[in-house]
């Protein structure tokens, strides 16, 4: 079994990528009667299962500013900082609606960092600027990188990301 490099993670905004998009979505159903259904499943766009996750939002979707931007890569820098060399990106854009970061494999429990990761960019954001809500989805996309190609091809991409934004 090939040794994992890193992972890439994407955050997603709070509100922009519900259950029943039509793009897909990885969301898990739950049932009073049999549990959940079909997790770890990538589900069809549903425009019943969007209205529904619609209705169910308690706040409006979140499109990151300037200002929360910069308090994300702060608290990003910060956490990096913190980590006692426990945690590099190697990558990262932080764009309107969502980040990606490109975290090099360290041994710790890449969910529990990404957790913290995203309650320290969220109480940033709550600190820096006027938004009191929250700021990314419940869920993130995680994919485990094992091949070298893979992992300089994930570089450029984010790369190019940035890019878009100057």
């Amino acid at each position: 079994m090939p040794n994992t490099i890193g992972y890439h993670v994407v955050k997603s905004g709070y509100g922009l990528w519900l259950p029943g998009d039509e793009r897909g979505s990885w969301s898990e159903t739950w049932d009073a009667n049999i549990g959940f259904i079909e997790p770890h499943t990538l589900h069809d766009g549903d425009p019943v299962r969007l209205r529904m996750a619609k209705e169910r939002m308690k706040y409006p979707p979140v499109l990151l500013n300037d200002a929360m931007i910069e308090a994300v890569a702060g608290a990003l820098e910060l956490c990096v900082d913190n980590s006692n060399g426990g945690l590099s990106i190697l990558a990262l854009t932080i764009h309107p609606t969502h980040m990606h970061l490109l975290i090099p494999y360290s041994g710790r429990d890449i969910h529990k960092t990404m957790s913290w990761i995203s309650d320290q960019t969220s109480k940033a954001v709550h600190c820096h600027t006027n938004h009191t809500g929250p700021v990314w989805c419940k869920g993130k996309w995680c994919s485990y990188v094992f091949e070298q190609s893979y992992w300089q091809n994930l570089i450029q991409y984010i790369e190019r990301h940035n890019l878009a934004l100057l």
